[in-house]
């Protein structure tokens, strides 16, 4: 199959995902579920706490783990595969996710309608992360100097070999 049906077929099922998600609240159990996917896109401000490069992170439910550094990978779409990731190294991102507290009332994320419309903020080092769980995709915003932040963002350059 041709390099762009697949992404093609990839844009459709996340699309398809987010109407679905529309019509709950994101759940994210102690279990990582099955279809768990994440997509983390790194907005940094030169001189920042923080010192992230912009980058693009998604790892897909069967652990196929994406990423692209450096700038204008910041639009939305779907970096190159970078590798194949274990269970527990998946399980390891869900727990750093769920770190972010995404599925409480009182989170720091801000909740952002979808990556298409998303506008960072100017002069703020920010991450939109968008999370699919249990059929339900949500988007947030959060603060790239929160500390379960960075944890993500870092294992996130460790697992795709850009901490170097």
């Amino acid at each position: 199959m041709p390099r762009t049906a697949i992404l093609s077929l990839l844009a459709l099922t996340l699309g398809m995902l987010a109407l679905i998600g529309c019509a709950g609240t994101l759940a994210v159990p102690e279990q990582r579920p099955p279809d768990y996917a994440l997509v983390v896109t790194v907005f940094p401000v030169e001189g920042s706490a923080a010192p992230f490069r912009p980058a693009r992170y998604a790892l897909e439910p069967d652990g196929l783990l994406r990423a692209e550094v450096g700038g204008g990978v910041t639009q939305p779409a779907y970096p190159p595969i970078a590798r194949r990731l274990e269970p527990a190294q998946i399980d390891t991102l869900y727990s750093h996710t769920k770190s972010l507290d995404l599925d409480q009332e009182d989170t720091p994320a801000v909740p952002v309608p979808g990556p298409q419309v998303y506008e960072p903020p100017a002069g703020e080092p920010v991450a939109l992360v968008e999370i699919a769980s249990l059929g339900i995709a949500r988007a947030f915003e959060i603060d790239t100097a929160d500390p379960a932040a960075i944890t993500l963002i870092r294992e996130l350059e460790r697992l795709t070999w850009q901490d170097r």
